[in-house]
């Protein structure tokens, strides 16, 4: 259902997130096609492995696998709540999406490049210059003591670094579901998600705990864990979006614009 009326109902109005709902919802979709998702996050996990190994050419080759692997989980979920569609091939919907999810996926590379000048300017001159002599130990002392003395700005790049992740989250959910060109992906999801940030944050801290605990249990914890937490992810989205409420809830809605 590629609707936008409750997009604009929740900008408008806000909502209300619902954590451990979501989390429920995600083991749920999870226990639902446990071989599925446990196969598709140990090939994720492979094919990032082996991409990241290649020099140069890697990085070029992840710009177009990752967007669309990183929306391989919200898309089966999706057609398994709709359809009850398990096929494997699924998993792989999102490269049907590869030319925007790959624009959103470079313009966020260049916020967060732009977001990480002051650090490159501030090490940049005492890094070259103790490249160029790296035997001078004064120099790399001098150097040290710089990156001490930076903290601050290392903290600063890093909060701002975090606040725009978490803002820009569901720009790729925007384009495979609702049809969100880049630009307008990124615009809503920072509109969308700065409704109820802190919340977000909170929902993020909650998610990274629960794939730290998936390491800790080796690979056997991080197959459960990572699509449990896509799976999360997709549940609060399709909530908070509409993306599955049916046509007569949608008019309703609609209704209640137009006498607004």
């Amino acid at each position: 259902m590629e609707t936008r009326v409750y997009i604009e109902n929740a900008l408008q109005n806000g909502y209300r997130f619902k954590t451990s709902e979501y989390l429920s919802r995600g083991w749920k979709t999870f226990t639902e096609n446990p071989g599925g998702y446990i196969g598709f996050s140990v090939l994720y996990f492979t094919i990032s492995m082996f991409v990241g190994f290649i020099p140069i050419i890697g990085f070029l080759i992840s710009l177009f696998i990752n967007p669309p692997l990183n929306v391989g989980i919200p898309l089966a979920a999706h057609r398994q709540t709709n359809e009850n569609n398990m096929e494997f091939g699924n998993f792989f919907k999102g490269f049907d999406h590869i030319g925007q999810l790959v624009i959103t996926y470079l313009i966020q590379l260049v916020i967060y490049m732009v977001l990480a000048i002051p650090v490159v300017i501030s090490i940049g001159f005492g890094f070259f210059a103790l490249m160029s002599d790296p035997t001078n130990t004064e120099a790399t002392e001098e150097f040290g003591r710089q990156l001490l003395a930076m903290w601050p700005v290392f903290l600063i790049v890093f909060l701002l670094a975090a606040y725009v992740g978490i803002s820009m989250r569901w720009a790729f959910f925007l384009v495979v579901f609702h049809k969100y060109d880049a630009m307008d992906a990124i615009r809503t999801s920072w509109k969308l998600v700065g409704k109820n940030w802190f919340v977000h944050f909170g929902f993020i801290l909650l998610m990274t705990l629960v794939m730290m605990l998936g390491f800790i249990a080796l690979l056997v914890g991080i197959v459960v864990a990572f699509p449990v937490v896509f799976a999360a992810d997709y549940a609060a989205y399709a909530d908070i979006t509409g993306l599955n409420r049916d046509n007569s809830e949608i008019d309703e809605i609609g209704g209640l614009k137009d006498m607004v």
